[in-house]
């Protein structure tokens, strides 16, 4: 990953942070807030519901009492339980329920059968064990589900077994927990009645609150405890926890609204940070990225090169910092090549003086024993001659063999089979980080171009001309290098030329005639060689170079090879 995707990237992270923290802040303090507003509110309507139970249980144990009193002194319904005339009972049922506003009210014997009931006058007769099971719990409220006129309804009942005139009964007063206002009324809020295990399983009956039981509820307030027939099973009674459940719809449209709000936010911070995270990373990145520009190109072997400054005050020190250390480095390169450069030539002048030099000593002997014997005479010449010629060939075929083992080290072409293109393509691509002001550009062609000679010489060649092209460019001020590769003809001999041309200063004529002399150089740090090695490398490969130049109009360097055939 790059320097700039690092810094956008990181850009995103910081600027995405602060918005996705502060939006989830805001919104948990205002879910909080509400949240809590609603809970004291549905509190206080918990605590209302949860008197409005105990009174309803009050309302029932009057009017419980209130039935026993009127079956225990009317005559008539004495009357009717001892001699089991049944209208009369069922007409003081009857009026008891109108009278008191009761919704069920009912008497049965003590083996359940129904002998009166307000609500289903045609139910006499017929025997209900779960109706008279109510009398079981003494008393006590018990929610229940009873069949009446125009459906079930779930009521709240209380049964009781009173003895009347000798008889024992089962009295039932109930009513429908909407009348008596123990289902809370309005949007959002229902009673949940839960057993203990199915409050754990998640199991629960919801009343009012339309839809609430599928969208679910925010909170829930505990009302109470109460008795519960037929909660799992037909007669059995179970005891269930009453609560107070809501659901806000403020409350819904308030998390939808934070969460839209949020992710507005964070895809509006997104997008401006990615454009300031680029903006910024491209501001930062360009001055690092000619550091690393020049870095390379000195890398490559371009010591001449400068580190730039507008990068900032750190990066300007470590350009200061860069450019002594070129400056060191290039005057130490300097100093070690005149060093090398003399001590080579010297060691190379004594080598070859001593070497010489033990070839002439016999040599020098021998004429001077030839000169005194031809003082002596032609008879002591012809003598002497006879006597040192062996002496004489001997150390003239040790200085043959000396040339030869000289020349043996000197630089040479091998006559091997190589793609001049490819070779100058690569020189040209070497150089494209050229000095600031300099371009060197090539049209070396797409097909191949075969040549006789090594590829390390063919590039020596290729590297030195490119090399002192550019180094004219730049001297001159800048300007452009190009490099040509074409079929040209030698005489008879199919070749190709490759051609390098510059528009620098151009080469004054006295120093023209001397740039392919070994050693010879017009710049401090040249070695005066790169000329005249790429010559010798030429021609010992049968071909040729030659150089046009002239004040004022640049320097083409034009090089003719001899096309290799396939196979060499």
């Amino acid at each position: 990953m790059s320097f700039r995707s690092r810094l956008v990237i990181g850009g995103l992270i910081v600027a995405l942070i602060p918005v996705l923290f502060l939006g989830l802040l805001v919104r948990g303090v205002g879910v909080r807030r509400l949240s809590e507003a609603n809970a004291q509110r549905m509190a206080e309507r918990a605590g209302r519901l949860t008197a409005a139970w105990a009174s309803a249980g009050e309302t029932l144990g009057e009017r419980l009492g209130t039935l026993e009193t009127l079956l225990a002194e009317e005559n008539e319904v004495r009357v009717a339980l001892r001699t089991a005339r049944g209208q009369a009972l069922q007409d003081a049922v009857a009026r008891y329920a109108n009278s008191s506003g009761v919704s069920v009210a009912g008497v049965l014997d003590r083996t359940g059968t129904i002998l009166a009931a307000s609500h289903f006058p045609g139910d006499a007769g017929r025997r209900d064990p779960v109706l008279a099971s109510l009398a079981d719990n003494r008393g006590a409220m018990v929610v229940t589900t009873l069949s009446l006129p125009s459906s079930d309804a779930t009521v709240v009942a209380r049964a009781e077994r009173i003895g009347v005139a000798g008889i024992e009964v089962i009295v039932v007063v109930a009513e429908e927990l909407a009348a008596l206002g123990l289902v809370p009324a309005g949007e959002g809020v229902a009673l949940l009645a839960a057993s203990e295990g199915d409050a754990q399983g998640g199991r629960e009956r919801v009343f009012g609150g339309e839809g609430l039981a599928e969208s679910g509820y925010h909170g829930r307030q505990g009302i109470g405890r109460v008795l519960w027939q037929g909660w799992e099973e037909p007669g059995e009674t179970v005891p269930v926890e009453l609560a107070l459940a809501w659901r806000d719809p403020l409350l819904a449209d308030l998390v939808r609204s934070y969460d839209r709000a949020l992710l507005f936010s964070l895809a509006v911070a997104g997008v401006l940070a990615l454009f300031l995270g680029r903006a910024m990373s491209r501001r930062l990145s360009k001055p690092v990225e000619r550091l690393a520009a020049t870095a390379r190109r000195v890398h490559m072997g371009r010591l001449d090169e400068a580190f730039g400054s507008g990068g900032g005050r750190e990066l300007d020190r470590l350009g200061v910092f860069l450019n002594g250390m070129l400056q060191r480095i290039r005057k130490g390169i300097a100093q070690v090549k005149d060093a090398e450069k003399r001590a080579t030539l010297g060691e190379l002048a004594r080598q070859v003086n001593h070497d010489v030099r033990n070839g002439l000593v016999p040599i020098r002997n021998v004429m001077d024993h030839l000169g005194e014997a031809h003082r002596d005479g032609p008879a002591e010449l012809a003598g002497a001659f006879d006597a040192r010629a062996g002496t004489l060939t001997a150390s003239l075929d040790y200085l043959g063999e000396l040339a030869d083992r000289y020349r043996a080290v000197a630089v040479h072409g091998a006559r091997e089979r190589t793609d001049l293109r490819e070779v100058a393509r690569s020189v040209v691509e070497a150089n494209r980080a050229a000095p600031p002001g300099v371009r060197v550009t090539g049209e070396p062609g797409r097909e191949p171009a075969w040549v006789e000679m090594d590829a390390v010489s063919l590039r020596r060649v290729v590297e030195n001309l490119v090399g002192n092209a550019v180094e004219a460019v730049r001297g001159g001020g800048g300007g452009g290098v190009r490099v040509t590769v074409e079929a040209a003809r030698d005489g008879d001999r199919p070749g190709y030329r490759l051609t390098v041309a510059d528009d620098g200063p151009g080469i004054p004529a006295d120093v023209r005639a001397r740039v392919f002399e070994p050693f010879f150089t017009t710049r401090r740090e040249g070695s005066g060689l790169g000329l005249a090695i790429a010559r010798r490398l030429v021609r010992d490969v049968g071909g040729s170079i030659v150089l046009e130049s002239g004040e004022g109009r640049g320097t083409v360097v034009a090089v003719q090879l001899n096309r290799a055939e396939a196979g060499r």
